[in-house]
């Protein structure tokens, strides 16, 4: 009997993960996700708090409109920052910050403080050094592979980031049912340290040519900016963003909250259930995109993962049943893998070293601005209106970008010949 179909399937296997055997980066992926999965301990914790104080969807989004919009406003300084800068140190840094926000936000439950301003003025801080973080993360990966493995590393990356969204929200919904947010906080804030540790053994960055010269960030953003705009990929990738930002991001920090408590009615275990489905959609169509993503033009990948994002919010606002919701929640995590992996690769191959990080940070500025724009006009929304029938016009809206980005061809910019770049 013949062993090849086996050894096929080690192959694939392999190809999947071949940005793992590098040392340095899979130390930095195991790093990611332990802090990832207690970063969403916290993403959990969070709306569950404010919703507990105000039983209101607007207070809930306009936490996440704190926390996310200090990421949009340090996103022109974030930017340069990273291209001049050792990302390693800024990485370090952002961590000891990150790992102390989040400390003290479970000191301040276990005192038993419950006035929502004061957590949303933690946010602000703590969106603000995340705001930093983040570019410096995205471009740290393209640090530590060769570009020929960058795709399977972005991936993996993404991969990453979504088994910790499956694991931190399962792991949460049990620390709010036993134990309550403040340990939640806690584990938020060890996970932190648990990054700064490994970064402590990792490589610097290589100087980039920017490290000498004198103009200010806000210069240097802006010449990114005139950079971004000429390139018709860029432009396209920052305008699939802010369609998942805004008609998606407020989904998983706004509204689930909302579905547990208005519409399922189901306690906190279950809304760490439905929270983690998101990540696990997310790890499970991973590894196909990393097996067979390069086969595929990525204009396709695009528009596939616009309309999978509506057809998932569609399914959940068509529900009362739970379980029918869980599976909405798990296409829109397949979804949101196959769009942020394909623009993220897409961007990273088309753009010079020396614009990387600013052009990145652009990219998470899209979201960052989105993000809470959806959230503070979604929230009330939801209020007035109903979770459902805002989900639903957010699915219908999915479907129209998606429709319009085949019409109009601009997701066709996305098939670049990567050699000549």
């Amino acid at each position: 009997m013949s062993d090849a179909p086996t050894e096929l399937n080690r192959t694939k296997f392999s190809d999947a993960v071949s940005a793992l055997r590098i040392r340095e980066f899979r130390r930095f992926w195991f790093a990611g996700l332990a802090s990832n999965s207690g970063g969403w301990l916290q993403g959990l914790a969070s709306p569950y708090i404010m919703y507990e104080m105000t039983e209101s969807g607007a207070w809930v989004g306009g936490s996440v409109f704190a926390l996310m919009l200090p990421m949009a406003i340090v996103g022109p300084f974030a930017g340069p920052m990273a291209d001049r800068l050792s990302r390693r140190k800024i990485l370090l840094i952002c961590e000891v910050i990150l790992a102390s926000i989040a400390i003290s936000n479970a000191i301040l439950w276990w005192l038993g403080i419950r006035e929502p301003l004061v957590y949303i003025g933690v946010n602000i801080i703590y969106g603000v050094a995340n705001g930093y973080a983040l570019p410096a993360w995205q471009s740290y990966v393209a640090d530590l592979v060769p570009r020929d493995f960058l795709m399977n590393a972005i991936t993996l990356n993404s991969t990453q980031f979504n088994a910790a969204r499956a694991i931190g929200p399962s792991l949460g919904g049990v620390v709010l049912a036993t134990t309550g947010p403040g340990w939640a906080f806690l584990g938020n804030g060890l996970s932190f340290l648990v990054v700064f540790g490994t970064l402590l053994t990792l490589p610097q960055t290589l100087p980039s040519p920017l490290a000498g010269r004198k103009d200010s960030q806000l210069s240097q953003f802006v010449k990114g900016w005139a950079y971004a705009k000429t390139q018709p990929t860029i432009m396209t990738g920052y305008f699939a963003a802010a369609c998942v930002a805004v008609l998606g991001g407020p989904l998983v920090q706004v509204h689930l909250i909302l579905f547990i408590e208005n519409v399922f009615q189901v306690g906190e275990f279950k809304f760490g259930l439905l929270m983690s489905t998101y990540g696990i959609g997310a790890v499970m169509i991973a590894p196909w995109l990393a097996s067979y993503g390069t086969r595929i033009r990525k204009s396709r990948l695009l528009v596939g993962s616009l309309a999978l994002y509506g057809f998932g919010e569609l399914l959940l606002s068509a529900t009362k049943i739970f379980w029918v919701g869980v599976a909405g929640i798990f296409v829109v995590g397949c979804a949101h893998l196959i769009m942020a992996t394909t623009t993220n690769t897409t961007l990273q191959l088309h753009v010079p070293e020396p614009v990387r990080g600013r052009i990145m940070a652009m990219y998470l500025m899209v979201f960052t601005i989105g993000a809470p724009l959806g959230s503070i006009i979604q929230g009330p929304l939801a209020d007035k209106f109903g979770p459902r029938s805002v989900v639903t016009v957010m699915g219908l809206c999915f479907l129209a970008a998606t429709v319009f980005f085949v019409i109009s061809g601009k997701s066709s910019s996305y098939d670049f010949d990567d050699e000549s770049t």
